[in-house]
């Protein structure tokens, strides 16, 4: 047995508008794709988020179409499933992930009407499944998956399970975040399969030697930098993270609280720009101002300081902001590095519900609750399971079971996640034992970027590689 696992790759995402950010989410996956062919892998696994938008251009195409082809050319099949990136508009009715499968380029492992894995891949003496992204349906419909597996293998018992999923399990990412799994639900799987391949998150993390997520290749945002991160190799049973050289993301966070003017203040960045050392290859560069600032921030000009950034480092990109506890319009603690809109849409929703004398103590239960239903309409949830949803959230409210709310919602302890259906009246499960977590270092902490105008991409589909040849 040998195979890689790789996830969220994100092709096609131009980060801060650069053509040159492009290249490298690129360049991350042919390394991967490199490595499997360097490895002799029998497959590679895909587990969701091959693409950064479901509207892709030709360039991504382009790119998804000659790694892969290498892959296929090096006798390497790749199977993959669609993460919430990957899937196909309603109107269009056909993914890009379906199109590149109609050219025998990988093998898109798809559910059936009922939401089951009844199509799966036999190579040698691994059966692989898999499940596209669902959202918050995942944690009903898991029960069902672990059943149907049960069924399909004790037909014809394979050497080694593999199920690919795109969700992302509890307590692994800080934040509230909508349609997470608790690992009690997955543990469910764990009879069922061998090696749960999963994506979602771009962090890697593994849970007691079963289930995996290797994170995202490249830095799709400036929090994930100091995580872990990279693909899984599997050797006999066996999973190994490895990494691949990737751009590097400088955060420097400047404490403003005591500097009493723009001179002191603009003085501790030259020092810090000093002592950080410059790569080899531009780096990203994002300056923090962090703290209580002691004069009018209108007399420190952030160009300024982005320029003294371009002489000392000569970066790639480089942004330069404040998160400070002394400016009422500033949302502090939502994530760098792109814009995240189910975060600031919490934020916001937490915020009104502040305002009310009810909602208040419970702003970010409610906030997740409002985000959560809005999930379920978009994913054509029937009107029975929006009520009903809406009305135990409120019960909760109402009966003070919701989890309280000292801070706004983008800093406080997760909230329980709003039920979805009526509690079971069965016997009670035997709970899993407590998941086995390697120690993650805590990201850096830094406010949402603005990015640069975009720029009109007129460069030629060669050109979107390094010096018009393929890298």
């Amino acid at each position: 047995m040998n195979f890689i696992h790789t996830a969220d790759l994100h092709l096609g995402y131009r980060q801060y508008d650069l053509d040159e950010r492009f290249r490298d989410f690129g360049r991350s996956f042919k390394a991967v794709a490199q490595q499997a062919i360097e490895a002799r892998a029998e497959f590679l696994l895909i587990a969701g988020d091959l693409f950064h938008s479901r509207n892709i251009n030709a360039p991504t195409y382009f790119q998804a179409h000659h790694i892969l082809t290498l892959l296929k050319d090096a006798g390497i099949p790749c199977i993959a499933i669609e993460g919430n990136h990957d899937r196909a508009f309603i109107r269009d009715g056909m993914s890009w992930l379906e199109a590149l499968e109609s050219q025998g380029l990988l093998k898109l492992i798809k559910p059936s009407p009922e939401g089951l894995v009844d199509d799966y891949v036999d190579i040698g003496g691994t059966r692989i499944f898999g499940m596209c992204y669902a959202g918050a349906s995942t944690s009903r419909i898991i029960p069902d998956i672990a059943r149907r597996i049960t069924e399909i293998n004790s037909t014809d018992k394979p050497q080694f399970t593999v199920l690919m999923m795109h969700t992302g399990i509890e307590g692994q990412m800080k934040g509230n975040i909508i349609g997470e799994t608790s690992y009690e639900d997955i543990y469910k799987l764990k009879d069922a399969v061998d090696y749960l391949a999963l994506g979602h998150y771009h962090c890697a993390y593994e849970i007691d030697s079963w289930v995996f997520n290797p994170g995202s290749p490249d830095t799709c945002s400036i929090a994930e930098v100091g995580e872990p991160k990279g693909y899984y190799h599997i050797v006999d049973g066996k999973a190994a993270l490895k990494d691949i050289p990737r751009r590097k993301f400088l955060p420097i966070t400047i404490r403003t609280d005591d500097h009493l003017n723009a001179a002191s203040l603009m003085a501790e960045v030259e020092k810090r720009l000093a002592a950080t050392g410059r790569p080899d290859q531009q780096p990203v560069v994002h300056i923090l101002f962090r703290g209580c600032l002691n004069f009018d921030k209108a007399h420190l000009d952030l160009d300024s300081v982005k320029a003294l950034a371009a002489e000392k480092l000569d970066p790639l990109y480089v942004d330069a902001r404040f998160d400070l506890t002394n400016d009422e319009v500033c949302i502090a603690g939502i994530e760098a590095g792109n814009f995240d809109r189910l975060a600031i849409e919490r934020e916001v929703l937490s915020r009104l519900a502040s305002t009310d004398s009810m909602l208040a103590p419970y702003a970010g239960y409610f906030a997740c609750a409002l985000s959560e239903i809005k999930d379920l309409a978009i994913k054509e949830a029937d009107p029975e399971t929006l009520d009903r949803t809406l009305r135990r959230a409120f019960e909760d409210i109402k009966a003070g079971k919701a989890p309280v709310s000292p801070r706004p919602a983008v800093e406080e302890k997760k909230p329980v996640p709003v039920p979805m259906v009526e509690e079971s009246t069965g016997p009670v499960e035997e709970k899993p034992p407590a998941p086995k977590k390697k120690a993650r270092q805590k990201p850096a902490e830094v406010k949402v970027e603005t990015p640069p105008t975009p720029l009109v991409q007129s460069r030629t589909l060669d050109q979107f590689w390094s010096g018009g040849k393929m890298p």
